[in-house]
């Protein structure tokens, strides 16, 4: 009778033992009798005693007297149990190890017919010092044409990393080119492993920074580059996101700082950061209206004297904004008038020569605005450009100071090198002091600065103030001579930023009408005293001598104002009976700030007779981002849901909150900061899974009265308001045209937005590239909703074959049916919570 198996199509892959792959490959991998038992011996030996001298010694004279030593250690290593993982405490590794030390006293070498089986041994693991021992000792580098094809089959394969270890290994630099090696890692988001790679091959760096900034050119198409690479080299596991101008070009700068490479030497990559820092300044000008004209025309002067080539760019750039503004520049740069956008060429540059006649007069955006002004009269702030000047600052005016505060002011970098420190603030209660480190900054002064550390910097009784101290100090210690070795946080360094969080966790109610939202200096100061900072000399060429009136202003009250701050804070905690002085040095010593608890009675959830009845759309929600599950349950009943943005510091969250006119839901309990937002507005919904009955605590907390009719009106994944229902002829429909599009498409996945798309830090001005979102998107025609907006639906080919009703956001395409995941747990928790 014939027997039928159910596991035809299943299949077995058996691995042959390092053993038996040394014996496919023609080596004979026997052991005469006495060998053998003494390798038993020397199995039994190293269980009990490991590593020592005299295990050492007892194999190198078996080695002096086995003339078959070569081969027989090759076997000796395919029979030990951990040959799979030959780390240096393992006998294998000992085995190799004193057969090199032997072979190197003796001059000896093995025979050719062994270099390709140790070659096999070595590659059968993935530890480095492993394969470089058995390279050195078999000198398989003199069988390296036989090895070459071998590494660029790895390569072939999606093996880049066993790759690179060979390369090394044999020094194989010149004969596998290093992009074809490290790309393909590139392609996988790897930087770790090249950075490893090349920390053990610094000569390869130049070569690969070089390849990378030929394609930051804006004329190569990275994905077309890519794909030929993951054709070629059978990649997987690629990561899309990484592969586009701005993250490669940040890699570029990071391998030039890491080994010391010239930035200039990346021309594509200086000129596309000073294109993003070009398209930057224009936000700031036409947008935020942080910029005066004086600052405009000096950093767009600065920034394009040596890089001409890029003023027409610049002026494409900038036509769209004010196209006089770029016809005044397109005549600057002398630019061909047939070069010129086409709107600019039906203008009259006479008239707009006429119209720009002084171009040192400043125009500020905000003249109807009040800024805070400094309380100090101009003879009480002080230029320091002497070295004795500088050292009477460090002797006399600070000897005796027991607080001061610091800043510093740098050019925009905007392309090349970094730029260097120009400007040093040091400011006391009643005096500012510019310390001018163009004048002061160099070797011959280094003494000077080496006292002005010991006496101010790393003079722990001294408390310096700095509003993001950190990043200030490290471009001190890295422009000034004789300022290297300071130390950039810890006892007498106070970060006022990180003093405002820790005090407003600690219970401090700062009261402002102001409604400011933000994280910045400019913030805290209009909490505090009413007004904002001017900001327009902020991004100016502080490397300009003299410094301008305004400049020098600025300078001052950005240093002075710490001071004024650090005394309003510690005035107002005396008032709320806040530990002030405790917390500033919990603060210096980075250790975390206990919240305070304040008075039971805000955690009373209100009765239903005391809160009116709210519908779905009275009702907004900021959620915490520990409680992110929750929000398709409440968008599912109709109620619009945010996820509160990480960056915000607790006070802004309220004022945003305040301002958009939304509820706080927290996983734990925080107090309000402003009497103006009651701390019923705050619910601590508690950690863990999303339940019925925290549903029902939300609902009843805040009375809302849902209605079926609610259900759906918003999209449960993006929050989005456009949802529109489908009957299943059109879900059909629908199903067809998706299933050949994706067909048409090779498959290709799109990311549907989510919260964290929506509150993400684009930073785009900064971009190395103008279309880094469409670099690597497959061109082809979608299955797209209403808006454009790419269709996504999951288990299509379950849904296609029973066609039902279902809703799709047309901002974000998510289709949602009953077979859809997400959408099945949502309807069955949030339809329960509300019986």
């Amino acid at each position: 009778m014939n027997t039928i198996s159910h596991a035809t199509n299943r299949s077995m892959k058996v691995v042959p033992t390092l053993e038996e792959t040394l014996k496919s490959i023609g080596l004979n991998t026997q052991l005469d009798e006495n060998v053998q038992t003494w390798f038993n011996q020397l199995t039994t030996t190293w269980l009990t005693w490991k590593r020592s001298p005299s295990l050492e010694h007892h194999l190198q004279v078996f080695f002096e007297t086995n003339p078959d030593r070569y081969r027989v250690a090759l076997v000796f290593v395919s029979k030990c149990k951990d040959s799979k993982d030959c780390k240096p405490k393992t006998l294998p590794f000992f085995i190799i190890e004193t057969l090199h030390k032997w072979s190197c006293k003796s001059n000896t070498s093995p025979d050719d017919c062994l270099k390709f089986p140790a070659f096999r041994i070595a590659t059968e693991q993935r530890n480095q010092q492993y394969l470089n021992l058995i390279v050195k000792t078999y000198k398989i580098v003199t069988i390296k044409e036989t090895i070459l094809p071998l590494v660029k089959n790895m390569l072939k394969n999606d093996n880049c990393k066993q790759a690179s270890q060979v390369v090394l290994a044999m020094e194989l630099h010149e004969d596998i080119p290093v992009e074809d090696l490290l790309f393909p890692l590139i392609i996988q988001d790897k930087y770790n492993m090249i950075i490893e790679y090349l920390s053990e091959c610094p000569n390869q760096v130049l070569q690969l920074v070089l390849f990378l900034d030929k394609i930051l050119d804006k004329n190569v198409s990275i994905r077309d580059l890519v794909q030929k690479y993951i054709y070629e080299y059978n990649i997987t596991c690629i990561n899309y996101e990484k592969l586009h101008h701005k993250p490669l070009g940040k890699f570029v700068g990071r391998l030039c700082s890491k080994f010391n490479i010239p930035i200039e030497t990346c021309k594509n990559l200086c000129k596309n950061r000073t294109l993003g820092g070009l398209r930057y300044l224009i936000h700031q000008k036409y947008v935020d209206h942080n910029v005066s004209l004086t600052v405009w025309d000096d950093l767009i002067k600065d920034t394009l004297k040596e890089n001409s080539e890029l003023a027409l760019e610049f002026v494409y750039l900038i036509v769209n904004h004010d196209k006089k503004e770029a016809a005044k520049w397109s005549q600057y740069f002398n630019l061909p008038e047939t070069e010129l956008p086409h709107s600019l060429k039906k203008m009259s540059l006479d008239t707009v020569s006429c119209e720009n006649e002084n171009w040192d007069d400043d125009g500020d955006d905000n003249l109807n605005q009040n800024f805070y002004e400094i309380s100090l009269p101009a003879d009480r702030i002080i230029i320091i450009n002497t070295p004795e000047m500088l050292y009477e600052l460090t002797n006399t005016y600070l000897a005796h100071c027991n607080l001061v505060s610091i800043d510093s002011e740098w050019k925009p970098s905007f392309g090349a090198a970094q730029s260097h420190i120009a400007l040093i603030q040091i400011a006391v209660e009643n005096y500012v002091y510019l310390i001018d480190t163009l004048a002061l900054n160099k070797q011959q002064y280094s003494s000077f600065w080496y006292d002005f550390n010991k006496s101010l910097l790393d003079n722990a009784e001294i408390i310096k103030l700095g509003f993001g101290l950190e990043q200030d100090l490290k471009q001190i210690k890295g422009s000034v001579v004789g300022l290297s070795n300071i130390k950039v946080k810890g006892e007498g360094l106070l970060d006022l930023s990180t003093l405002w969080k820790n005090l407003i966790s600690s219970g401090l109610s700062l009261q402002s009408s102001s409604g400011n939202i933000g994280n910045s200096l400019s913030s805290l100061v209009e909490i505090c005293f009413g007004y904002p900072l001017r900001k327009s000399e902020q991004r100016s060429n502080w490397e300009i001598r003299p410094l301008r009136k305004t400049q020098i202003q600025y300078a001052a009250i950005d240093a002075h104002v710490l001071v004024e701050l650090f005394n309003f804070l510690q005035e107002k905690c005396l008032e709320q009976g806040i530990n002030f002085e405790e917390i500033c040095n919990d603060t210096m010593i980075d250790k975390k700030t206990k919240c305070v608890k304040q008075t039971k009675c805000s955690e009373k959830t209100p009765t239903s007779s005391t809160v009116q009845t709210n519908t779905v759309d009275d009702v907004k929600f900021y959620v915490e981002g520990k409680l992110i599950n929750y929000m398709p349950y409440l968008r599912y009943f109709g109620i619009d849901t945010l996820l509160i943005p990480e960056t915000l510091l607790w006070h802004d969250v309220i004022n945003q909150a305040m301002f958009e006119n939304r509820y706080i839901l927290l996983a734990k309990l925080k107090f309000t900061p402003m009497k103006t937002f009651p701390q019923s507005s705050i619910l601590d919904v508690g950690n863990g899974y999303v339940t019925k009955e925290k549903l029902q605590k939300i609902k009843n907390y805040f009375n809302i009265k849902i209605n079926e009719s609610d259900f759906t009106k918003r999209c449960i994944n993006c929050n989005g308001s456009e949802v529109e229902k489908l009957t299943s002829e059109k879900v059909s429909e629908l199903c067809s045209q998706y299933q050949n599009v994706s067909s048409s498409s090779n498959n290709v996945n799109y990311t549907v937005p989510t919260d964290d798309d929506y509150y993400e830090k684009c930073d785009k001005f900064f971009s190395d590239s103008e279309d880094d979102d469409i670099v690597c998107t497959p061109k082809h025609n979608l299955c797209v909703t209403s808006t454009g907006v790419p269709i996504q639906i999951q288990d299509v080919h379950k849904l296609s074959q029973s066609p039902q009703a279902a809703i799709i956001c047309n901002l974000c395409g998510r289709l949602f049916w009953d077979g859809d995941d997400l959408y099945k747990t949502v309807v069955s928790v949030a339809n329960s919570s509300l019986k």
